[in-house]
């Protein structure tokens, strides 16, 4: 699910901005990035977030900045801007007149300068006021991803509502088709006689034969508990990462519609499947960002 919260905090050693934003993805994929990023800060924003995401392409960004410039450690690469240089210079030889390069953008890239930390020589009350905030931060960030997931839901129960509408109809739809079928299938065995004697019971057994062929009351009866489990899935306060099993019972329900659809010659039935074909999708489209 998407989710976005940030926000900046003023300390009297230094000042933190951190932030977090996530876009739909089938699985967990953390990004870190900012200038107070290191191992530790990892493993600390790692331990916060802990079992409580399934889902989705995070961002996470944590800037940190110290008012003691004493405590600024400056790393120069003077080595790969070195590199770089080599590369570039003779382009500027030979392109003299045409091509103005200035030094100043190469000292912009990240790895010429950047400020390294070493997070554990931060005090215990210090690491605690940045676990704080990194909490305050992602607890908005949690909310926000609630608030979409509730109107998730109430989209997916509009689309399981309507298959079972419609799978209703099926029903009512196939006991006919199948009493129908029994009936033709009996009379144009009759026909092809044409008078010659045979028993009826005979007559019976093959058109009940018929009739069986097309009797999709087991596809029903498996659609409808897939329905109804996917209905509890994700109504459950209790599970976690229902969208994966709800991946599963979709994929059921899809399989189950192209059997009726193969098993019946029904124009009337195979629209009401194509309707429940069209829900099942959308809610495969929406479920690949619940968690």
């Amino acid at each position: 699910m998407t989710g976005f919260a940030q926000e900046r905090f003023d300390f009297p050693d230094f000042s933190i901005n951190v932030s977090f934003k996530s876009v739909n993805h089938r699985f967990l994929d953390l990004n870190f990035r900012g200038t107070g990023i290191t191992p530790a800060s990892e493993k600390l924003i790692k331990e916060i977030i802990k079992d409580k995401l399934f889902r989705g392409k995070i961002e996470i960004v944590f800037d940190l900045f110290e008012m003691d410039h004493k405590n600024w450690d400056i790393q120069f690469n003077e080595y790969l801007l070195e590199e770089i240089l080599d590369r570039v210079v003779p382009f500027t030889k030979k392109y003299k007149g045409n091509l103005n390069l200035s030094i100043d953008p190469f000292l912009k890239i990240p790895m010429i300068f950047h400020l390294d930390y070493i997070f554990e020589n931060f005090s215990k009350e210090n690491i605690k006021n940045i676990k704080n905030s990194i909490k305050k931060v992602f607890n908005t960030f949690s909310q926000s991803r609630i608030v979409e997931g509730e109107s998730i839901l109430k989209n997916l129960l509009i689309s399981i509502k309507k298959i079972e509408n419609n799978l209703n109809i099926i029903k009512a739809e196939a006991e006919n088709l199948e009493n129908e079928i029994y009936l033709n299938y009996k009379e144009k065995i009759k026909k092809l006689l044409n008078g010659i004697e045979i028993d009826e019971k005979r007559i019976v057994h093959e058109a009940a034969i018929a009739a069986e062929k097309s009797c999709i009351a087991e596809e029903i009866n498996r659609l409808s508990i897939h329905n109804k489990r996917l209905k509890k899935l994700l109504q459950s306060k209790e599970m976690d990462q229902k969208g994966k099993e709800a991946d599963f019972l979709l994929q059921e329900m899809q399989r189950e519609t192209h059997t009726i659809a193969s098993k019946i010659n029904s124009i009337d039935i195979h629209k009401y499947v194509i309707l429940i074909r069209r829900e099942i999708e959308k809610i495969k489209q929406q479920v690949q960002n619940v968690e």
